[in-house]
């Protein structure tokens, strides 16, 4: 991924941000089984020291594409369609391995970091299953959800949302991430990010 860009994103980003214990053992054995269970890692996911990645194609309609497993994190993302295919390359990391901009307030949960090998505009109907999920998340908690996106010297800041968790085989699941990319255009071959953050920090719901 590139780096060049994140002086400026993280001027834009701060201009628009304003820069007891549970016993195990009392737990049922299915639920211990289901907390201890990592999601399946990605076809053809690529696995690093410090993230994990794979090369998807966005399609024309409504689609989701699978997040690259990484320190029990995975699922699916949810997106709108496009209005011509583009193909994105995707890694996951629980580190700020590209130096991003803080979106939000705290430390995020994770990092989704983007390359768009072309530009394409996205559509604003998105399918409602899925989601991210990893055993960290807490059903019935909200999460929030940043991105940002930069061609050039050109910073797109996604409008940011949150979801609330639900429970899943895997651990907490977070529906609707995707609908940041909802109506966005991106100019051209770019880089970025989608950071998730725990907590409430925003007023639109994914």
């Amino acid at each position: 991924m590139k780096k060049g860009y994140v002086g400026l994103a993280l001027a834009a980003a701060c201009a628009i941000a304003g820069c007891g214990q549970r016993d195990s053992a009392a737990l049922p054995p299915a639920t211990t089984a289901r907390a201890a269970a990592a999601p399946p890692q990605c076809k053809d996911q690529r696995t690093k020291e410090n993230y994990a990645q794979i090369r998807v194609v966005l399609r024309t309609r409504a689609g989701s594409f699978c997040i690259p497993e990484f320190d029990d994190f995975g699922g699916t993302m949810e997106y709108p369609g496009v209005d011509r295919s583009v193909k994105l390359v995707v890694r996951s990391s629980t580190e700020n391995i590209y130096y991003e901009p803080p979106l939000g307030s705290g430390t995020p949960i994770l990092y989704l970091n983007l390359h768009f090998l072309a530009g394409t505009h996205f559509h604003t109907k998105l399918k409602s299953s899925g989601g991210l999920t990893g055993a960290t998340i807490q059903a019935g908690q909200s999460y929030s959800a940043f991105g940002i996106v930069a061609v050039g010297h050109l910073v797109l800041m996604f409008p940011p949302c949150y979801t609330v968790a639900t429970q899943g085989p895997y651990g907490g699941v977070l529906p609707g991430i995707g609908q940041l990319f909802s109506d966005t255009t991106i100019t051209g071959a770019g880089y970025g990010a989608i950071e998730i953050y725990p907590g409430m920090q925003v007023s639109q719901g994914c």
